[in-house]
């Protein structure tokens, strides 16, 4: 009795062991791995004009980014690629993930054109030994990160950065989202019922009176917020281990002085929000 009794711990032991292995041994959505593998590529670039008063700008542009190079079992990496390539580069269908990368400088450039005739390559580089006393300089970077990497989503965060004579100018965080197992952008229908926005819209109101200690709308205008009574859910969201947060931009929600506010909502209080197959289910 006691050796059929000890052959039974043992087959029950081992079937326990061999169940544990195979559940572990296969990566889920939820198990907390990468979502995407990412690579950096960097890219800089410098130029300068000459404007109407005879003063000298120059032009520096860089860029660092971190994209997408590999996905679960099954996933094509290029959709993905195209998809980020199209949101967070904000580039055409026409163009590869390099060309995009590249247009990223070329666009921070571009937005300088209106200022006059460009130097010539001897006044550039005169221009970059300058002591800025002559000078007007602004340096434009991008930074592109993955914020939220697992349960088969990634958030990537695009931060903008220009300055004017080494003073920062203008600060914007976005952020996009995507289900890396459906190949798909993560909107607001992927999270809630189209009838359920207006809900939300209520959360992230009283969200924010909390956060700031205001009983109203007025307290929070004398804190340099505006228009809160239209406050809207916006596409600028990202995940993390606790809720959903959204970001605005500057003079969005608030004077610019106050920055980019953010309203962070806790996953528990959007469950009766979800939309059937919402992605938040997953997190």
């Amino acid at each position: 009795m006691k050796t059929k009794l000890f052959s039974m711990l043992i087959v029950l032991s081992v079937t326990a062991l061999l169940f544990s292995c195979g559940k572990t041994g296969k990566k889920q959505p939820g198990d907390g791995t990468p979502a995407v593998s990412v690579k950096t590529q960097r890219l800089n670039d410098t130029s300068g004009f000459t404007m109407s008063n005879g003063e000298r700008c120059t032009i520096v542009a860089e860029a660092t980014i971190d994209y997408p190079i590999q996905a679960g079992k099954d996933v094509s990496i290029d959709s993905l690629q195209r998809l980020f390539a199209a949101y967070v580069l904000e580039s055409g269908d026409t163009l590869s993930l390099q060309e995009a990368m590249r247009q990223v400088v070329a666009n921070s450039m571009h937005q300088y054109d209106f200022m006059e005739e460009p130097l010539t390559a001897d006044e550039a580089a005169e221009a970059a030994a300058d002591d800025g006393q002559n000078t007007l300089r602004y340096a434009t970077s991008t930074r592109v990160t993955p914020v939220y990497n697992k349960n088969g989503v990634v958030t990537f965060e695009r931060v903008d950065v220009v300055k004017k004579n080494d003073k920062v100018t203008s600060v914007t965080h976005r952020y996009y989202s995507f289900d890396v197992e459906n190949q798909t952008y993560i909107d607001l229908p992927a999270l809630f019922r189209d009838d359920a926005v207006a809900d939300v819209c209520q959360l992230l109101r009283q969200q924010l009176l909390k956060q700031n200690n205001a009983t109203g709308n007025e307290q929070l205008n004398d804190l340099g917020y505006f228009n809160v009574e239209n406050l809207t859910v916006t596409r600028n969201f990202f995940f993390d281990d606790n809720g959903l947060t959204w970001s605005f931009l500057p003079n969005e929600l608030a004077v610019e002085a106050v920055g980019e506010p953010s309203i962070t909502i806790p996953y528990g209080d959007l469950d009766d929000y979800l939309s059937d197959d919402s992605i938040l289910k997953r997190l």
